[in-house]
């Protein structure tokens, strides 16, 4: 739908972008100038007082951030970047957006529209740029006309917000951008909720009020159905874990959150106990259900249904819907089950007791935990701490637990804390590194101190790639080969961006920085010196 004033109008197609991105409520932009971009930044800057932009140091961030933003708020994140490079620069992002179902909206310039294809070596000029994207998007389109710009961006929105969220690419020529158009900006129309078959729904509601022992798995496509899903968990009492992207669905501090999901055999009894099993927004990879469970299956993605594992009944649907049916089904049925926090609570003591053997990086965690508000926002990058985290360290609230999901990716975690600070400025937002992956990113702290993005960034400093030095000290008779590391001062480092930065050498010490950077309430790094770890912990 469009209005008279809009379709009367005339500005430049850079201009009907921004103003079809204010309609889509977008409110920030990370992004790095550049030549073909000139027309869309001057729009930006007419538009100010709608669109905050914000200027990154590597175009990587931009993704990292927007995906940051888009996981925390729930609202897509969006981005400018150059073709060529910036679009190659922001390939590592957008992938980890990818695999995270997380709807982050990159804007790229193109050379200019006559040379497209031609091979004529202009500045970024990549022979097709939308084959790059295209294995790591939802929708990926190139506008040449500026009467098509608020009409893509629309389609692209409506890509991104409807069904399984993943990430959308338009890129644009500088012509386009600069050209006049009286193309009315579209009024989005929000997605109507997918609900599950009602005869599946009943079928399955009767399995799970019959089940003895039932088993909730939660992923990160379960995080809008959290407060329906903690009402269906205490109605079945049913044990739960979570994947590390579903972490917070249910709160981490209730007895019956047993576990998380990652590369260790610590839930296997859990699990092995489990009569009915109801997976969440989840592939279900790695659970190892046998012939044993009953697998209902809810997932608005048809083709992650029985990918791993198949279902006796298949739900294909939102999971705030199709939970909300499920449990409106169940209560119709069968009262709430018998308290067993009791039984959960002792299942978790093992748990933790055994994540607690594992290594001195579970000592960590319980610092950590220790010392982070319940409200706060964690970005955990791949790095030997980061996976105990995974594993051992509650987390309350859904939208709060960051990771790069199956992608691993080294070095996001930093970004993805600012662009999620942006999104939630009154919540406390912290970052988990090893040294090797701060130094991926660590340029940002520029951005995070000429924008003020409080950020406290902890890095875990054992001179090395942790993990990979491990594996070449236990699987290849010590031979270390680029595995070790000489790193800068990096309290000093931080403090010429402008942060506040201590280091430590304890958990005590590490539980205190922590407390007091959060409080400073500005741009922060916290060392925590260590000895390299004798076990990856799982």
């Amino acid at each position: 739908m469009t209005t008279q004033s809009d379709a009367v109008s005339t500005r430049s197609g850079g201009s009907a972008v921004v103003e079809q991105l204010v309609r889509e409520g977008v409110e920030v932009v990370f992004g790095i100038p550049g030549v073909q971009l000139m027309h869309i930044l001057d729009s930006f800057h007419r538009g100010a007082d709608k669109i905050r932009y914000i200027t990154v140091r590597h175009e990587q961030a931009t993704a990292f951030m927007a995906d940051g933003y888009a996981r925390v708020s729930g609202r897509p994140g969006t981005t400018l970047i150059v073709p060529g490079p910036g679009v190659y620069n922001a390939g590592s992002g957008l992938a980890t957006a990818y695999a995270a179902s997380s709807p982050v909206f990159q804007i790229s310039g193109q050379i200019n529209r006559d040379a497209i294809g031609q091979g004529n070596s202009l500045p970024h000029e990549v022979h097709d740029q939308l084959d790059v994207v295209r294995p790591i998007t939802k929708y990926a389109e190139r506008i040449t006309e500026a009467d098509q710009l608020p009409g893509a961006v629309r389609r692209a929105f409506a890509a991104m917000t409807s069904g399984r969220p993943r990430p959308a690419h338009l890129e644009i020529p500088p012509e386009t951008m600069g050209e006049p158009t009286s193309a009315p900006v579209v009024d989005p129309v929000a997605p109507e909720p997918t609900r599950p078959d009602p005869e599946l729904v009943a079928q399955a509601a009767r399995l799970l009020a019959e089940a003895d022992h039932p088993l909730m798995v939660v992923g990160g496509g379960a995080h809008g159905a959290a407060p329906v899903l903690r009402e269906l968990q205490h109605h079945l009492q049913a044990a739960t874990i979570s994947t590390r992207e579903g972490k917070g669905v249910i709160d981490g501090r209730d007895p019956a959150a047993i576990g998380t999901l990652f590369v260790h055999q610590r839930l296997a009894p859990i699990i092995a106990d489990a009569d009915v099993v109801l997976a969440v927004g989840t592939r279900l990879q790695g659970v190892g259900l046998g012939d044993s469970h009953r697998l209902i299956h809810l997932d608005v993605d048809p083709s992650e249904i029985g990918r791993f594992t198949p279902p006796e009944i298949p739900l294909v649907g939102d999971a705030e819907a199709g939970a909300a049916d499920l449990l409106d089904a169940l209560r119709q049925i069968s009262d709430p089950n018998p308290d067993r926090s009791g039984q959960w609570r002792e299942a978790r003591q093992r748990v933790d007791a055994a994540h607690r053997a594992a290594g001195p990086q579970a000592a960590i965690v319980e610092a950590l935990a220790d010392s982070l508000p319940a409200n706060a926002i964690l970005a955990v990058d791949a790095t030997m701490v980061g996976y105990m985290c995974h594993m051992y360290l509650p987390v309350a609230h859904p939208r709060s637990y960051l990771t790069s999901s199956y992608m691993g990716t080294l070095g996001f975690a930093m970004n993805m804390a600012l662009g999620a600070k942006v999104a939630a400025p009154e919540r406390p937002v912290v970052s988990i590194n090893g040294d090797g992956g701060f130094l991926f990113a660590s340029n940002e702290l520029a951005t995070a101190v000429q924008y003020d993005i409080p950020t406290v960034h902890i890095v875990v400093n054992d001179s090395g790639y942790g993990n990979t030095r491990l594996d070449q000290e236990l699987n290849y008779g010590g031979r270390l080969l680029g595995t070790e590391l000489r790193n800068p001062d990096l309290v000093k480092y931080a403090e010429s961006f402008g942060c506040a930065a201590t280091r430590v050498v304890d958990n005590d010490g590490l539980r205190s920085a922590v407390r007091e950077m959060i409080a400073e309430d500005r741009p922060a790094v916290v060392e925590l010196v260590i000895d390299p770890l004798p076990t990856n912990g799982f």
